[in-house]
């Protein structure tokens, strides 16, 4: 059979199935002749056309449908006479789209809403909407939308949508379509890579704000992983003005020293070595094994303090000299200590150069476990015995009346100078060697006095840590203070912070069931970074909650952050629970905050912290105490 016999057969009437098998395979075989001929430079001079005779005399809607057959595409035809409102009409598919479908061929009658019911529910809106524009407009289309084939099974179908005329008006509609599931999906796994590539962003908390060096939890972790692998050399530098900062200086004054200490530090040991933030005037300097001709862990120590106490740095147009001394801790791969205890070493170490006047104390090991636990427990005791605290009030924003109606109380520790400084990294070594409970009854009791000698005409908050709940007399404790005091119940709120550390659930449960008998409120510090919160919302009776300052100090730029914060507030609001913001730095961050329906607001921005007067002021409606500050806050405090 050549050419001519095949246009001749296709005048013959309709020819058998296997005729038109073996017409599209010799068809085929002479387009690819044809191809060829053309490619080589020959000159075609038979008198024919190369096209599908077996199409030359069928409908347009056949036509649409054997294109499809030949590209192994499934179709569904629809041909009504009288518009698409005007009548069912006739309603097919192929084979293939039944398969597509999920149905075996020949076994379902399609009627209009038998289709509809095959498509995804959430989809028969945008199908329907595609077909109706394409009807009106007489032009084609395409969609994609998903169908539920009977065992459940979801795909994807993509459709191009063809109009079939009869004398220039539209009689029905051919869709042709393939499943698209795998490239639907590949769509979306695109799309989500991309937009977790723009909500990805830094770890904030990884870099102190004001020195830009690592925070003392990261150089921890940093230390943990030296100790696992290679061992090494871990420096602790304490820097002190050798004469009391004047009370004049601002806390932008005291943030400027702390930003000069940090950079003279990076000056004098170099890019390549690792260091930190580990407290407030304490740096750690991280080292690697000794190389050779290598600068021995010793003498870079020695330098560190020798520079520091001959520099003079300089604040508000005056000089000042730092009093410095150096804790060393030697330790090899595999240590049994921590580097969270390998870190107090070297504070202790430090401290210990200081009491004795030398500038290094040198450990060749890292000190016993129980050695190292009693130190820190007799510190803690120590600080409380003598009341080496001091409180502070920061002022939050009620945002919806636009003025302050709380103040936070801050928990300050004084140095050996007698200057307050960030508790953070002092509360952190009383929470791992179980002592915080002392310094929660220490704030307590302390709060709760200077709130009973004030006019009690509103609303105060007091900070508990999360690990303190686990004692069943802490209950007991709160409420004989607040009778002792003489303060009303209805007036408090107490506020648990790092969740994380709730060792007992049915004591934490306990105490906020009683608190809340007793008439005071409850609410969550820290909320979003601890991996039980969303659950304490559940069974806690909580009131407020503040969200952790990670997600709002530089919320105005993180797309992330801006998607946590207000899901979370949409969650709180939804279960009942009022919402602060903390770490609100500037105009711009207020705003969001507003339109995310955030209702009290804290940070620089609404007011820095200051020293609380026993002497009764300006009453407010709320004071809110708390135990500790986040970690980014400065070394001078």
């Amino acid at each position: 059979m050549d050419l001519d016999d095949i246009l001749t057969l296709a005048e013959t009437g309709q020819p058998s199935p296997l005729e038109l098998a073996r017409a599209r395979r010799v068809a085929r075989a002479a387009q690819g002749r044809y191809d060829q001929s053309v490619a080589d430079g020959y000159e075609i001079i038979v008198d024919a056309d190369l096209v599908d005779p077996l199409t030359t005399v069928v409908d347009e809607a056949t036509r649409v449908a054997r294109a499809a057959q030949l590209a192994k595409l499934g179709t569904i035809t629809w041909t009504t006479g009288g518009g698409m409102s005007g009548g069912f009409g006739r309603l097919t598919w192929s084979d293939e789209m039944a398969m597509i479908f999920g149905h075996a061929p020949g076994t379902l009658r399609l009627t209009p809403e038998r289709l509809a019911d095959l498509v995804h529910p959430a989809d028969v809106g945008a199908v329907r909407k595609v077909v109706r524009t394409a009807w009106d407009r007489r032009r084609p289309d395409e969609v994609t939308f998903r169908v539920i084939q009977p065992g459940g099974t979801v795909r994807h179908v993509h459709c191009h949508i063809e109009i079939l005329t009869t004398d220039g008006a539209p009689s029905g509609i051919v869709a042709t379509g393939a499943d698209a599931t795998a490239l639907e999906l590949a769509r979306q796994e695109r799309r989500r890579l991309a937009t977790r590539s723009e909500m990805l962003c830094a770890d904030l908390a990884a870099l102190d704000i004001v020195t830009g060096l690592p925070t003392r939890s990261y150089l921890t972790d940093e230390v943990d992983r030296a100790r696992r692998t290679t061992g090494g050399a871990l420096i602790v530098v304490a820097t002190e003005p050798t004469t009391r900062i004047p009370d004049a200086l601002t806390d932008e004054n005291h943030d400027q020293l702390t930003a000069e200490v940090a950079q003279h530090l990076r000056t004098v040991i170099g890019d390549g070595v690792t260091c930190g933030l580990v407290g407030p005037g304490l740096w750690g300097v991280l080292l690697a094994p000794q190389k050779e001709h290598a600068e021995a862990p010793e003498a870079l120590a020695a330098r560190i303090v020798d520079t520091f106490r001959r520099h003079l740095f300089s604040v508000q147009h005056k000089t000042v000299r730092l009093n410095t001394c150096a804790g060393l801790v030697l330790f090899e791969s595999g240590v049994v200590a921590t580097g969270f205890d390998l870190l107090i070493d070297g504070e202790h170490a430090a401290r210990d150069a200081r009491r004795s006047g030398t500038p290094i104390t040198v450990l060749n090991k890292p000190m016993a476990t129980e050695d190292r636990i009693d130190n820190c427990r007799r510190q803690v005791r120590q600080a409380v015995s003598a009341n080496g605290f001091a409180l502070y009030a920061q002022p939050i924003v009620d945002l919806r009346l636009n003025e302050v109606t709380r103040h936070e109380i801050l928990l300050r520790v004084r140095n050996d100078t007698g200057d307050s400084v960030a508790p953070w990294g002092f509360l952190d070594m009383a929470e791992r060697v179980g002592e915080i409970l002392t310094v929660d009854k220490w704030v307590i009791d302390h709060a709760l006095e200077l709130i009973g000698r004030r006019a009690q005409t509103s609303h105060y908050q007091v900070n508990i840590s999360g690990k303190s709940l686990a004692d069943p007399g802490l209950l007991t404790y709160v409420t004989e203070a607040i009778r002792r005091h003489g303060v009303r119940p209805e007036c408090l709120t107490f506020e648990i912070t790092e969740t994380t550390l709730i060792e007992n659930r049915n004591e934490a449960l306990a105490f906020a069931t009683g608190i809340r008998e007793v008439g005071c409120h409850l609410a969550l510090d820290d909320f979003g970074t601890g991996y039980g919160a969303l659950a304490h919302l559940k069974y806690l009776p909580v009131d407020l909650v503040k969200i952790d300052g990670v997600f709002v100090v530089d919320l105005c730029r993180s797309p992330a952050d801006q998607a946590v914060v207000s899901k979370l507030v949409e969650l709180c609001h939804t279960l009942g629970i009022r919402v602060a913001a903390e770490y609100v730095q500037d105009e711009e961050t207020l705003e969001f905050l507003k339109e995310c329906g955030v209702d009290f607001a804290q940070g620089y921005k609404t007011g820095r912290p200051e020293p609380i007067t026993v002497s009764p002021e300006k009453a407010v409606r709320t004071i809110e105490l708390e135990l500790r500050l986040p970690p980014q806050h400065t070394a001078m405090g």
